[in-house]
């Protein structure tokens, strides 16, 4: 059995899952997964939002410590941090890992009203 997150570390899951939260932010981390180190420019291409959503939502990318930035003459590249997320991937897979336990929705009944009855 996994032991349970320190009141630290759940502070720093909860703060990744609220920035994460967010389907603009979710949307420019899918762009640099599926691209790589990608520029301002390019981004604002791939993704659709514009100036200055795009440059906000980086900024708290940013904070977050979720993507690096290089820079290249006037051109800034942002690409994924994939230590930032090690807590919250930690605790989401041990979450996604649980037995299923059988409750949640019943299973609907088959058959015909005769076998309804045979059941009550």
């Amino acid at each position: 059995m996994a032991e349970a997150l320190t009141d630290t570390d759940l502070a720093t899951v909860a703060e990744l899952m609220r920035t994460l939260g967010h389907e603009t932010r979710l949307r420019l981390l899918d762009a640099l997964l599926v691209k790589g180190e990608t520029s301002v420019g390019e981004l604002e291409a791939l993704t659709g939002i514009g100036q200055p959503g795009l440059s906000q939502q980086l900024a708290i990318l940013r904070k977050a410590a979720l993507v690096n930035t290089r820079r290249a003459a006037k051109l800034v590249y942002y690409s994924i941090a994939p230590e930032a997320a090690a807590p919250a991937t930690a605790f989401l897979t041990r979450l996604s890992a649980l037995p299923e336990t059988g409750g949640g929705m019943p299973r609907r009944a088959r058959g015909s009203a005769a076998t309804f009855a045979k059941i009550l």
